[in-house]
This record gives structure tokens, sequence and C-alpha cells, in this order.
């Protein structure tokens, strides 16, 4: 019998506030009972990753981000190399890396997938210093993130207005690649950087994507016309972007990019970074509560 010693930590203005909600969830399911458990809400930016490091020396089995993607890359990637099995409550308006490993987004089934699921080590991305779980990227999807992240009101509607808001004023540009020895330039309207395969909700860049295959996944899509944008949205929310002619998607250990690379995001945050930029995996770096491994179905893959 797998012993339990959890701690939750929540960002309690993810989700509407909905993190607040989780110890009355937790005390109403019945498997709870026998678990020891501790429940920690942070207070301020980087104060999850402060909780780790207090954590990492207090014998916890798992550790559960609660929260958006911040807060999952913030506490997913503070414990690299540490052995705790980390795992995910979804409350944010993406959610690309749980939805990956196969967590509900439902609050109540997600808690019990945390008791019911096996382990597994995972890889990382590094890119210029700093760890990414899910998808990163340059380009359209970077001008996005940086547009977003200056509303005021956030949610799924802010953040579709800023892809609309965005398409019609980003053109694209030109970056240098070097990747297995081989160095060309592209146009791109979409850069990506994937160690899973969607941005969330469904969304897939990288259907060949796993987060065990010590491989990491260049994404690049040129813009689509505007008569291919139909076909383009089907493609894309349904797992399909590679039948399209203007996507790619290369698989390597490690690349140097450039161009001007300053604008990016690293799991949907903004961050600015410096050309020449280089990606390369970690592999088996970081240990995981994957439900999908858990259910009876072949060629299940993480």
């Amino acid at each position: 019998m797998v012993h339990y010693r959890i701690l939750f930590i929540v960002n309690p203005i993810s989700g509407f506030g909905l993190g607040w909600e989780i110890p009355y969830r937790i005390r109403h399911i019945a498997a709870y009972k026998h678990i020891e458990y501790n429940i920690r809400f942070t207070e301020y930016a980087g104060h999850a990753k402060e909780i780790v490091e207090q954590a990492k020396h207090q014998n916890y089995t798992h550790i559960i981000a609660a929260g958006g993607d911040g807060t999952v890359n913030e506490i997913g990637t503070a414990l690299i190399n540490t052995g705790i099995a980390f795992g995910v409550i979804s409350l944010g308006s993406g959610n690309g890396f749980a939805r990956h490993l196969g967590f509900s987004q439902m609050m109540n089934k997600a808690l019990k997938q945390i008791l019911k699921s096996e382990t597994t080590d995972i890889d990382v991305v590094e890119i210029n210093g700093h760890y990414s779980l899910n998808v990163s990227g340059f380009g359209f999807d970077a001008e996005v993130a940086h547009f977003f992240s200056r509303m005021k009101i956030r949610g799924i509607f802010s953040y579709i207005y800023s892809i609309i808001h965005m398409w019609f004023r980003y053109p694209g540009k030109r970056y240098v690649f070097h990747i297995d020895g081989k160095t060309w330039e592209e146009d791109c309207f979409v850069l990506s950087v994937a160690n899973s395969s969607q941005y969330g909700n469904n969304a897939s860049i990288a259907p060949k994507a796993s987060l065990r295959d010590g491989l990491v996944d260049i994404c690049i899509l040129k813009r689509p016309k505007y008569y291919q944008i139909p076909r383009f949205l089907y493609c894309f929310m349904n797992s399909k972007i590679a039948r399209l002619p203007y996507f790619s998607e290369i698989q390597c250990k490690e690349a140097i990019l450039e161009g001007d690379l300053n604008k990016a995001h690293i799991d949907g945050d903004p961050y600015i970074l410096e050309s020449p930029v280089k990606v390369k995996v970690l592999p088996g770096v970081l240990k995981v509560i994957a439900p999908k491994l858990s259910r009876k179905k072949k060629n299940m893959t993480v």
C-alpha cells in the first residue's frame, strides 16, 4: 500500500476563487479520511516556489499544484530531481499540462485521481535557463501571452479576445534554426517549443509530443491565409494540425534559435529572452502522477 503525505499548494485567485473550496471538497471525499495532508494558500507571486523549498525537507510524498498554468510551472519546476510526486488540480483557463497527463478538469475527480493513479518520470525542457513543463514559444503565441498579461480581467474570454486582437496585428517573423547539425532560415507565424502536446482546451500544437521520449518538439506554423482559417481551426482543435502543409514538427534533443526572440512565453507566462535561444531536453527529471497510465487502454502514451 502506498503511503501518502500530501501537500496541496493552492493559488486562491485562480478559477475565480474556486481554490478556496479545496479544503471542503477534500473533507467530503471518503478516500482522504485516513490520508495525511496539508493545504497552503499562496499569498503573492513566487510564494509557491518558497513553499516547495520548505516542503522538500518535510517528508512529503506528493505535492499538488492547484491553480493555472503559471502555478503549475512554478511548483513543478521547483520539484525537479526531488523524487516527490507532482500532481495537478486544474483551476486555470487552459490546463494543457494537466490534460496531457490525463487529469480531470472536474475538481472532485482530479482529487480522487491523485490517490488512484500511477507515477512516472517525465522530461522537462530548458530554455535559456528557464524550465518548461508544457508548451513555450515565440511569435504569435508569445505576443498573445504578453498582451493577455496586461489585461485587467483574466479568463478564457479575455484570452480569446487577445488571440483575435493579435491575429490581425502580428505579421510573423523570420528565424534561424540550428538543429541536428543543420542550419536554415524560415518564416514563422507561430514558433513553439513543446514538451507536451497542447496549449490547453485540447488545442494541440505538437501531436507527436511525449513527456517521456527524451525529445523536445520544435513546431513551426506559417500564417494561414484567410480562406484556410476554418480548416486550420478544425485541425488545431482536433489534434490534426500535422495534416496542414504549412505546419512542421521537428523532434530533437536540443536546438539553437536565432532572430527576434526577445518576446517569449514559457508555459503561457510572458518572458523577455535574448537571442540566441538554446533549447534542450532534460530527460526523466520530474516525477509526476499520471492518470493516463492507470487507464486500461492500449497504446496510451504520456
